[in-house]
């Protein structure tokens, strides 16, 4: 049975992949120092995390993942070190999960990495969009504002809004200290050396990940045009009954964090200044991590918003939509097209594969509304064609 057991919950948004990254790229050398990073990948552990909050499928709905907890807590009690799982999607959950955590091991102890909340604003609307959100910019920044939790109230300082739900570093410390003793991470502001959080990671698991050449892992945000996007997308897709998960591997891990992030297009990142609520907000987090006792490495003042440069949204134009969506419905069809290629069956074969040429001329709204919808026939193809071969084999 495994003396430590580290359980990294998140939140969103902190510094989460490069940490998952770097575990899973030193694994070998970790295990030889007697820490265990469990799962032969880190979906294992992502699958083992969503059976823990309950679904018997993946995401995409194409396997079964149930069992998956009870084969990573196997691994882990039969390991005589430390072991460490990592998941963001550990932070929003419920009472019921961090007991079912705290029951599975005789030792655990807690990390929450945490980054300033007006980075974060920006990042996660991006990451929700990402996830299928319909949300426009203004709609999401000002539903975080009404929402933001009572901090000064332990008592009623949770709340449901999608934003805080996530990064409500107070709130989750407090839920999941019901398992064990909680670690603070901060996130060094913009500018430090990217390894500080590593090696803040690192002191808490007993790794020197400064000793070691860590690969960068790339989860790089959109622009705020490609964001919108995908927005318009997400929402055409919903019209057309494809509600997210719907096409969860094509739409956000092929199209969102490869294709569009490679575009070479004119676009920018969402810019925000520091509201004085974000101020508030952030002071008041801090007040209450620090009343709870946690464990600190890294510096309270990290969380200190920042402002992040980039454009206003609102001046974002048609013109603009309607030209980063023809770009990218180019890499989209293509990639498709191979996919078609490679793995042609009687009616789908890369024939079939819809085709799109973007108008002339014309209105700029229509020219945004086809663009974003020849995407969506691209999208809705690809998912018609997996659900045949799924039907086609089962």
């Amino acid at each position: 049975m495994a003396r430590r057991v580290i359980v990294h919950v998140g939140t969103m948004k902190s510094g989460t992949t490069s940490l998952q990254h770097a575990l899973f790229a030193h694994r070998e050398h970790l295990r030889e120092l007697g820490i265990l990073v469990p799962g032969k990948s880190w979906r294992e552990q992502v699958d083992a995390v969503w059976d823990a909050r309950g679904r018997a499928r993946s995401l995409a709905g194409d396997r079964s993942i149930e069992g998956s907890w009870g084969r990573l807590v196997g691994e882990i009690d039969a390991w005589p070190g430390t072991a460490v799982v990592s998941a963001e999607l550990l932070a929003p959950a419920g009472a019921a999960v961090v007991e079912e955590v705290a029951r599975s091991f005789a030792s655990v102890e807690i990390v929450v990495s945490v980054r300033d909340l007006n980075r974060n604003l920006p990042a996660m609307w991006q990451e929700v969009v990402q996830n299928g959100e319909l949300w426009t910019w203004p709609e999401f920044l000002a539903s975080a504002k009404q929402t933001r939790p009572r901090w000064s109230l332990p008592d009623l300082m949770t709340s449901t809004n999608r934003f805080w739900k996530e990064q409500d570093a107070a709130a989750i410390a407090k839920r999941w200290s019901a398992a064990g003793p909680v670690h603070v991470v901060t996130v060094p502001p913009p500018g430090g050396p990217s390894e500080v959080l590593l090696e803040r990671f690192g002191e808490v698991i007993g790794f020197g990940f400064g000793d070691v050449s860590t690969p960068m892992s790339r989860n790089a945000s959109l622009g705020v045009v490609r964001a919108d996007v995908l927005r318009r997308l997400n929402l055409e897709l919903e019209r057309r009954g494809l509600r997210f998960p719907a096409g969860i591997r094509l739409r956000k891990h092929v199209l969102a964090k490869r294709l569009m992030r490679d575009l070479d297009v004119d676009d920018q990142r969402l810019g925000l200044r520091v509201a004085p609520w974000v101020e508030r907000s952030a002071r008041q987090q801090v007040a209450a991590l620090q009343r709870q006792g946690v464990v600190l490495h890294g510096d309270w003042a990290d969380l200190t918003p920042v402002e992040v440069s980039g454009t206003d949204p609102s001046t974002v134009t048609e013109d603009r939509i309607a030209a980063v969506a023809a770009a990218t419905h180019v890499p989209l069809r293509g990639w498709l097209l191979e996919r078609a290629t490679v793995g042609s069956r009687p009616g789908w074969g890369p024939e079939t594969v819809p085709q799109w040429a973007a108008a002339g001329s014309g209105p700029s709204g229509h020219a945004a509304d086809d663009a974003v919808a020849a995407l969506a026939d691209l999208i809705e193809w690809a998912i018609t064609r997996t659900r045949a071969k799924q039907a086609a084999d089962a």
